[in-house]
């Protein structure tokens, strides 16, 4: 879990600095306690900040009740703090919840429920980190690469470019009882690229560069290398310098411009079948 406990949160009138600054107390002491296993502890600190409204306390409660630590387990008081915190926009919880309607745990089963919590957490406007949902562990489901090709597809159809990046990468790394197959890869981290995602960006260009569900081409590699490096991926910058070696500078300039002026465009596939 990723819990950055420094966010901007004003309260409304009547609530002092003080008792915020005594809220993010409680939060913070209770991670330490829970770093530590005092799971006891860290439910008294982390329900005192969620009550107080503080959302990742109310996560990191939600977490409590759905692993039973510090606390019975119970799933339906897991969902209904993940819920208050999903509700101001916390990733995590939103994730939480998808997961937990995807499965039926404390709720009954919705995968519509479940997909506009998943398409929530990954929003670039969420509060907190995007997610990947091939690792689901800690919200009261185990990992389970099949469920997330599952739901991957399912947003991937719908446009949602992270999706269609990390259904591509599982098609890649052929694990989980997922199938390894280099085209499935290929279309799948296109569509994400199409869209200006960096990492698809990159991804794409390494394809074309090696040849790997997809004919070899070093100017297209060049260039959704250039994209990928525009777009802030400077991990790219020797092998688009190694590209760049093989063209032309004629080519390198043509290529260079087409990047400059080139625009994202929504790309929703269908997996081949």
């Amino acid at each position: 879990m990723q819990h950055p406990f420094v966010r901007n949160v004003w309260l409304g009138i009547g609530v002092t600095l003080l008792g915020v600054s005594w809220a993010w107390a409680d939060a913070a002491a209770g991670m330490q306690a829970f770093k530590n296993k005092d799971y006891a502890t860290a439910f008294r600190e982390w329900k005192a900040a969620a009550e107080a409204g503080q959302a990742e306390a109310e996560f990191d409660l939600g977490v409590l009740y759905a692993q039973g630590k510090g606390v019975p387990r119970d799933l339906t008081t897991a969902e209904g703090w993940y819920r208050k915190a999903a509700e101001q926009g916390n990733a995590e919880a939103e994730f939480a919840l998808g997961q937990m309607y995807s499965r039926g745990w404390g709720v009954p089963r919705d995968e519509a429920d479940a997909l506009r919590w998943f398409q929530m957490a990954n929003a670039p406007d969420s509060d907190g980190p995007s997610t990947d949902w091939s690792l689901i562990d800690g919200y009261g489901v185990q990992q389970d690469q099949k469920q997330a090709a599952y739901w991957y597809e399912l947003a991937a159809q719908k446009g949602h470019a992270e999706a269609q990046f990390n259904l591509g990468r599982l098609y890649a790394e052929g694990k989980g009882g997922i199938p390894h197959d280099e085209e499935q890869a290929t279309r799948w981290v296109r569509a994400a690229a199409s869209q200006g995602y960096p990492l698809a960006q990159a991804r794409l260009g390494v394809r074309y560069a090696n040849g790997l569900g997809i004919q070899q081409d070093t100017r297209r590699a060049y260039f959704w290398l250039t994209l990928a490096y525009l777009h802030g991926d400077k991990s790219v910058e020797k092998l688009r310098a190694a590209q760049a070696a093989k063209l032309t500078p004629a080519d390198v300039s043509t290529t260079d411009q087409a990047a400059q002026n080139w625009k994202p465009r929504v790309a929703a596939v269908a997996a081949k079948k």
